[in-house]
């Protein structure tokens, strides 16, 4: 049962008028001419949260890691990776984001929040706006480099403590990926937003593999959970929703949960923090998706260029059967005027021979 459903002054403070949030825009150094470079969408999107009248989602980077940093709140992101892991977990440790390994393109493999669980598993939660800049190969790259951080970390450990190495030390690693736009693979599985995955064998050979991943299409959660049935759809509305009516339900549902929405709504008298904590999740966006479009066109040249090379195997396959069949045809030319000459022959002879007998 919910308790006191609160207004949405309580939570959201004090409305402002369209003419008012702008006027703060237009007084806070800097960010008008920020503000003019938004797009109209996100423009009104920063505009209706300052005027109390809209939420402000978490996928955003800079806003979803305040929110779950580790050091500060160990406890919301305990409770929110228990319940997607199905197990009662313990924050041991934040680790650095960044890959002490370079990738082939010289740069750095950054992840969003990493952390080590007291059962020395690994859990790297990564938060997307966008589906495709994560797709599948990325996922396995994540996961990959967890297990080769928690084999450098055992090993070193080992020999630290003179003792022998043994795989068996080696943990879990999860992967969670909370998508705000997903891909068209997830929308062919409608109402499904929970996809879990790990290893195994086709004949039911048993093995501790120890790669696992989650994969949570917000955009689908929004569209199939109308209602806050559970703890973990509570967390997940409250990351991807901004519809005020939305943010009063889980707070009616889970009281605990509206000292987060004080601290995000905080941000409503922090305009300076709140403009920078926005520019730097665009920058972020535009940079991976920029990365993604020269991916996507190196990808496009390499067919291109893959098409024009099968093309002109084509080509230069036709040109030598022609060129084959010229010379058959010059072969037959030559076999044929050989015997137009030997058949001339023939006739003088005959001739010759009948001259002969008359």
């Amino acid at each position: 049962m919910c308790g006191r459903m609160r207004s949405k002054e309580e939570i959201f403070g004090p409305e402002l008028t369209r003419q008012e949030a702008l006027r703060i825009i237009g007084e806070t150094p800097g960010m008008y001419a920020w503000y003019m470079t938004l797009s109209q969408r996100l423009k009104e999107e920063f505009l209706e949260f300052l005027m109390g009248t809209r939420g402000l989602n978490l996928t955003y980077d800079p806003m979803f890691k305040a929110v779950f940093d580790p050091q500060q709140f160990p406890s919301r992101l305990e409770d929110f990776l228990s319940l997607c892991l199905g197990e009662e977990v313990e924050i041991l440790s934040a680790l650095p984001n960044e890959s002490s390994r370079l990738t082939e393109e010289g740069s750095l493999l950054v992840m969003d929040l990493l952390v080590r669980l007291k059962s020395g598993a690994l859990v790297n939660v990564e938060i997307q706006k966008i589906g495709y800049l994560f797709p599948g190969q990325r996922c396995a790259c994540y996961s990959s480099d967890l297990v080769m951080r928690q084999y450098a970390q055992v090993r070193d450990s080992c020999r630290r403590e003179n003792q022998a190495f043994s795989y068996r030390q080696i943990q879990k690693v999860y992967t969670i990926v909370l998508i705000q736009d997903s891909t068209p693979e997830f929308h062919q599985f409608p109402g499904q937003y929970l996809h879990r995955a790990r290893q195994q064998f086709d004949t039911g050979l048993q093995l501790d593999m120890v790669q696992e991943y989650l994969l949570i299409p917000l955009d689908i959660f929004l569209e199939s959970q109308h209602n806050i049935s559970n703890r973990l759809d509570a967390w997940l509305m409250l990351i991807a929703s901004d519809r005020p009516e939305q943010i009063l339900k889980v707070i009616c549902a889970y009281p605990e949960f509206e000292e987060i929405y004080r601290q995000v709504f905080g941000f409503r008298r922090q305009v300076k923090e709140l403009m920078n904590m926005f520019s730097d999740a665009l920058k972020i966006l535009d940079a991976n998706t920029t990365k993604y479009m020269i991916e996507q066109q190196k990808e496009e040249i390499e067919r291109q260029n893959e098409k024009i090379e099968k093309q002109n195997e084509e080509i230069a396959q036709r040109n030598e059967e022609i060129a084959q069949l010229k010379e058959a045809n010059k072969n037959q030319e030559e076999a044929l005027l050989s015997k137009e000459k030997e058949i001339e022959r023939l006739k003088a002879r005959l001739a010759a021979e009948k001259t002969i007998d008359l």
